[in-house]
């Protein structure tokens, strides 16, 4: 597992660098205030981790509104099932469907895009890993390691700070996902 934990880290750092950045300095920071915490894996720069074990995980399109907005969600499909027929992951809003077979990953900005996948066959199985960042703990670092309700309470002053800086934060934040080349020469992101 440490290999491919490694491997979900390096398609962030390579893939989204200035989100990968953004999420490693934030969590050495929590780190380095509270020692005792320690991430699921080693070598990884997400905190949380769901396993989804089936035998036929399927997931209504939703979005995963706790999760840092301004963050990658990396999901890896795992089990036994004919891709070609079943367990394809969906993107309503985007109105795509796209084969995702055992064994693939993928990483997706899952608190705002709208995600699920489709059923497999009846004597088929699907699990699914899917590590990801809680937006909490973003705040909490931002917060300077605490609540906001608690920044409200304890300084006023801080907390008005806060809330007058969240527009640059949204704008900064979405300056952070990059532009790639697709085929046909149109840029994206």
């Amino acid at each position: 597992m440490g290999v491919a934990v490694a491997l979900f880290a390096a398609m962030l750092a390579t893939h989204a660098p200035r989100i990968f950045a953004r999420t490693q300095l934030r969590l050495r920071a929590l780190l380095a205030r509270h020692p005792s915490l320690r991430f699921n894996f080693d070598h990884s720069v997400y905190p949380a981790t769901s396993f989804n074990f089936g035998p036929a995980t399927v997931c209504i399109d939703h979005t995963d509104a706790e999760n840092d907005a301004c963050n990658w969600c990396h999901v890896v499909a795992l089990g036994t099932y004919d891709c070609s027929k079943g367990g394809h992951a969906v993107f309503p809003d985007l109105k795509l469907v796209v084969r995702f077979p055992p064994g693939a990953s993928m990483l997706i900005p899952s608190a705002i895009l709208r995600h699920g996948n489709t059923p497999i066959g009846p004597q088929e199985k699907r699990l699914s890993l899917t590590q990801y960042c809680a937006g909490g703990l973003i705040r909490w670092v931002e917060c300077g390691f605490r609540t906001v309700k608690t920044l409200e309470r304890e300084s006023p002053e801080e907390y008005r700070k806060y809330l007058a800086g969240l527009e640059e934060r949204v704008r900064a934040s979405c300056a952070l996902f990059e532009r790639v080349e697709v085929p046909g020469g149109s840029a994206s992101g």
